[in-house]
């Protein structure tokens, strides 16, 4: 048993190490905006639409890799797509324009969006039936954790090194990780077969009300994110290497809320996702207010980092409930969907409104509302799964 655990315990590791990496390479373009912009003489918003392009090619890839990568031996696909990932990175630390930068962006997203799932599915297979949601949430604790060290360390080696050398750095780490995947992950296991006939539960009522509201959760706190390094550079004051510690500030509160809301959705799931995305709205406003004021802003910085990602280990733990079992890849692509097309429209709605002229601080107060759509949604959901309600008609 102790021999079967072991190499069990070292694959689940190494899989959240892999989430912490592919986590870093999606967000860790918010700390570097300013830097991108000025580099490759663009603004920042325009800067600010790579998070967009990410989002929204993982949002495409995502369920069209899992209709095709069906019944497909999951070593050398997931060793293929780190490859894949590992390159993009490459390809974007030698860009030497904005278009090219977009293009290794998309291609680092359509390896993400193949990959968070597949992992999600070793995870689970290697536990037994009553610890997948625990498996999955040890997972997403790398995506926490990226945003906890992550983010941060590739902002500061932006900052001493330049933003290309954090690509260099991040393609490295990943081709280490192929190294002990190629070591841990036996073969012969195969992706769930996605069938286009499996895309029915795209009809279940509490799939798609769980998609939306992790969409619109994952759209309040990137409508505030995205621009979070310039809101706390030019509207509260802090100097731009002081932002790497607020960053971890919110990451900390990141790895408290992670913990702390799958603790509590194991006792009320429902009601972990509605009030920890009302805690998201009342967060954000307060940052939108207090902005100016040094310590109120790293107090809901804190606050809203342990909010949002409550949300995650919650709102992924409904989907895996009420997606069946012959679902369950496509479902979970579904979930990693919804979730980067709010990053998407979170990034772009943020954009549009400091390109209209509206103070930073406008990011956080618009991110507090959509946060309240949020929490009204699962509640509606919550209803739903009270009442017995099913597909929808």
């Amino acid at each position: 048993m102790t021999g079967t655990l072991l190499p069990h315990r070292a694959l689940l590791l190494v899989l959240t190490g892999c989430a912490f990496l592919l986590g870093t390479g999606e967000i860790m373009i918010a700390g570097l905006l300013p830097e991108i912009a000025a580099g490759l003489g663009v603004s920042l918003p325009l800067a600010g639409t790579l998070i967009s392009v990410f989002a929204l090619t993982v949002v495409v890839g995502g369920p069209l890799l899992a209709l095709a990568t069906g019944g497909v031996d999951r070593r050398p696909l997931v060793l293929g797509l780190l490859g894949v990932f590992a390159a993009s990175n490459v390809i974007a630390a030698l860009s030497s324009s904005y278009l090219l930068l977009v293009g290794s962006r998309a291609l680092a997203a359509f390896a993400h969006a193949a990959l968070m799932p597949l992992f999600f599915g070793v995870a689970v297979d290697l536990v037994p039936a009553d610890k997948r949601a625990t498996a999955v949430a040890r997972v997403s604790l790398g995506l926490g954790l990226a945003t906890v060290a992550g983010l941060p360390i590739g902002a500061a080696v932006g900052n001493r090194l330049g933003w290309r050398a954090t690509f260099w750095g991040l393609s490295a780490l990943v081709i280490v990780v192929v190294a002990l995947l190629w070591v841990l992950l036996p073969p012969g296991q195969r992706a769930a077969e996605s069938r286009l006939a499996e895309l029915r539960v795209l009809r279940e009522r509490a799939v798609l009300l769980t998609a939306a509201t992790t969409a619109l959760g994952a759209g309040a706190a990137f409508t505030a994110y995205t621009y979070i390094a310039p809101l706390l550079t030019e509207v509260t004051g802090f100097a731009p290497v002081t932002v790497t510690a607020l960053l971890l500030v919110f990451g900390f509160g990141g790895t408290i809320g992670n913990v702390l809301g799958g603790k509590l959705a194991d006792r009320d799931l429902m009601r972990t996702i509605c009030g920890s995305l009302a805690v998201l709205g009342a967060a954000l406003l307060l940052l939108g207010a207090v902005a100016t004021n040094k310590p109120l802003t790293a107090a809901a910085l804190f606050a809203f980092g342990t909010a949002y990602y409550a949300v995650i280990p919650a709102v992924n733990t409904r989907m895996l409930e009420v997606a069946s079992q012959q679902a369950r890849t496509l479902a979970l692509t579904v979930q990693s969907s919804a979730f980067n097309s709010g990053i998407a429209a979170g990034g772009w709605f943020g954009g549009q409104l400091i390109g209209r002229g509206l103070p930073l601080q406008a990011v956080a107060v618009a991110g507090g509302g959509l946060a309240v759509v949020a929490a009204l949604v699962a509640a509606f959901d919550a209803v739903g799964a009270r009442r017995g309600i099913g597909a929808l008609r």
